[in-house]
């Protein structure tokens, strides 16, 4: 939460609080601390006639409860090379005395740097003093934007109410923009529009702000959260009036100038290599997989962001050399192996699940943070991502999944084309897990199959994880019905790598599941409840509810029936169906064997609130059937 209240990157002063404790506190009563103030000013001006920008922030946050003090007396301020800090003013406000106690040492230190990510934003930390209920704590801070394409949206969201919230844009007359607003059909966001000494001022204000509830299932707080998107759209200076980011067209302008000059001298190297990985195929989607797989397996990533660095790729053969890029150095390495193979191939910007807009209606710098291959073979576009080290050609990476992409063609010629959203029947899970009786419960064996993106999911752990921790995850993987669950012997098995198909195979025992009273034996063969509390609380939940992908789960669980026994009751079958999930329970009794066969369908990669009536309408029926229970008599 500190991290989130302070790092923010925005924010204007706009008057002080008046409202006392006692006031703020009977209002709040729950909550751990309140913003009095959370003001924001963006001026946007020309500086050797190219647009920039100065944003102010300034904020006051009062302490409720002497248990919440030390929850935020440590604080920061989050900058880069793109965001200078050239201010910065802190102090405490006290309780009692109302006076103003300034911060002592502050630290700058490199806010994020190991062995997968490395970025230039520094973070200047402090301390709060006299932090106690009552206290404020005051900050305020300006920073130079010095690259005015990277505007960031103007949001509220830092986890605790806010009375007083305001942001604000001076812009002057020779720079033109626009405002996109998210998000806002309660009309929270009030918009006055003022002159001012020539200048347009925009300002924005919010009253009493609470944030949704969080959860952990839901996507980024900017898919349900109001925010103000501003941006430039054109500029004027001494040589007239020149557009900046007006449409789909200025963006890949700005995107392309990082490519020019790329991988224009092939490298022999380079193609030593594409020659000897694509040796004997003939057909296109061979090489490319092919050349997909050298690229995943030879080429680590690390991911960087330093200054326009962080949007410029390397060329491929530096890349090939030093065996490590990011996403950017991936989609260069990749689109010029594939172009050494004779296949067409193109950089291409992306946006992962993580960012809501599209670049039809947001064409901004901010619609994407990532950077694939696209390919031509057999008459369609496949995807290549190299950060991703198991995915393959027919299943581009989840978190792109209905993603728009901009695919660059020539200096001024590209493509928005549409990542594919992969059926449920793509990623699947056939579970077969058999059943016999014992003394003090139950036993057996689980062979459990997984194709697509649950395939991917095992080849990862396969990968990352050590010997000692597969165990915890295979228990994790097939632990059903009790948490007495114990896992004996197991197996993993890579069956296809080219299709990402992969099979988990083990004993088990259950202690004290299922019961037998006098000559019948009772038993619940739901032993994993693959819909079990579904039901969305609607007084709670706001937001909307994410899914990593759709898919098909089917569970067969197959009961031995104990010698001189017979099956005296089995419930009846059941099958629900919506829009968004499909649901089956059958029961099949087949010699000395009583098959119960679950099966869920998900539809969906997200549901949203006013879809959650419909979603929880079938579920108190689900949740009955999940307590039914076989019976079976001895003869």
């Amino acid at each position: 939460m500190n991290k989130s209240i302070w790092g923010l990157l925005l924010m204007l002063p706009l008057g002080s609080f008046a409202q006392s404790y006692q006031e703020i506190a009977a209002k709040y009563p729950n909550e751990p601390a309140v913003f009095l103030k959370y003001h924001s000013q963006l001026r946007l001006y020309l500086q050797n006639e190219q647009p920039v920008a100065e944003r102010i922030q300034e904020q006051d946050l009062m302490v409720l409860g002497q248990n919440n003090a030390g929850m935020f007396s440590r604080s920061a301020v989050y900058h880069s090379s793109f965001n200078e800090l050239t201010a910065l003013e802190a102090y405490t406000i006290t309780a009692d005395t109302k006076k103003k106690v300034p911060i002592g040492e502050r630290k700058t230190i490199a806010s994020s740097s190991n062995a997968v990510f490395y970025d230039d934003v520094k973070e200047t930390s402090f301390d709060f003093p006299s932090m106690a209920t009552g206290a404020v704590a005051h900050l305020k801070y300006t920073q130079f934007l010095k690259e005015a394409h990277l505007l960031n949206p103007f949001s509220y969201s830092v986890g605790v109410p806010g009375v007083d919230v305001a942001f604000s844009v001076t812009v002057p007359a020779e720079i033109e923009i626009n405002y996109i607003i998210k998000n806002d059909t309660k009309g929270l966001l009030q918009l006055k529009k003022e002159k001012k000494k020539g200048q347009t001022v925009y300002t924005w204000t919010m009253k009493d702000v609470k944030n949704e509830t969080r959860f952990g299932d839901a996507p980024d707080e900017s898919y349900y959260e109001p925010h103000v998107i501003v941006y430039i759209t054109s500029y004027t200076n001494s040589s007239g009036k020149h557009p900046f980011l007006n449409s789909v067209a200025d963006l890949y302008k700005w995107n392309a100038a990082f490519t020019k000059g790329l991988n224009e001298q092939p490298d022999p190297t380079l193609k030593r290599i594409t020659d000897s990985v694509t040796n004997g195929l003939k057909d296109d989607k061979a090489k490319a997989s092919a050349i997909y797989k050298w690229v995943q397996k030879n080429i680590r990533y690390v991911a960087f962001e330093n200054g326009l660095e962080g949007f410029r790729p390397r060329q491929a053969a530096e890349v090939c050399s030093k065996r490590y890029g990011d996403c950017k150095d991936m989609s260069s390495i990749l689109t010029q192996m594939l172009r050494m193979a004779g296949i067409q191939a193109n950089y291409t910007w992306i946006g992962t699940r993580d960012i809501p807009y599209q670049y039809s209606n947001v064409p901004l710098p901010i619609v994407d943070n990532h950077m694939i291959a696209s390919a031509f073979i057999n008459n369609q576009w496949m995807f290549l991502d190299g950060t991703s080290p198991n995915s393959i050609l027919s299943l581009p990476p989840s978190a792109i999944q209905g993603k728009q992409a901009l695919m660059g063609i020539s200096d001024t010629a590209f493509k928005v084309l549409e990542i594919p959203i992969m059926a449920s029947g793509t990623n699947t899970v056939v579970d077969s897990t058999f059943i016999r009786f014992t003394n003090n419960g139950i036993a057996g064996t689980e062979s459990v199959w997984y194709n697509g993106y649950f395939g991917e999911d095992i080849y990862n752990a396969v990968q990352y994880l050590d010997a000692k921790s597969m165990k915890d995850y295979v228990k994790s993987r097939l632990t059903k019905a009790s948490n007495k669950y114990l896992l004996n012997e197991y197996n993993i098995k890579q069956t296809a790598p080219a299709e990402k198909t992969a099979n988990i195979s083990a004993d088990y025992e259950i202690p004290d599941y299922g019961k037998k009273i006098g000559n019948e034996f009772y038993i619940n063969l739901n032993l994993g409840k693959l819909f079990n509390d579904q039901t969305i609380d609607t007084a709670k939940r706001k937001v909307p509810k994410e899914f990593d992908y759709k898919y098909e789960i089917t569970a067969n669980h197959i009961l031995e029936i104990p010698e001189g026994y017979a099956v005296t009751y089995k419930p009846a079958d059941l099958l629900v169906e919506n829009d968004f999930y499909k649901l089956s329970i059958t029961y099949k009794q087949t010699g000395k064997q009583l098959i119960a066969t679950q099966k869920l369908v998900n539809k969906i990669l997200m549901l949203q609130p006013n879809q959650f009536a419909e979603w929880n309408k079938p579920l108190a029926k689900v949740q009955a059937h999940y307590k039914e229970q076989v019976v079976l008599e001895k003869k």
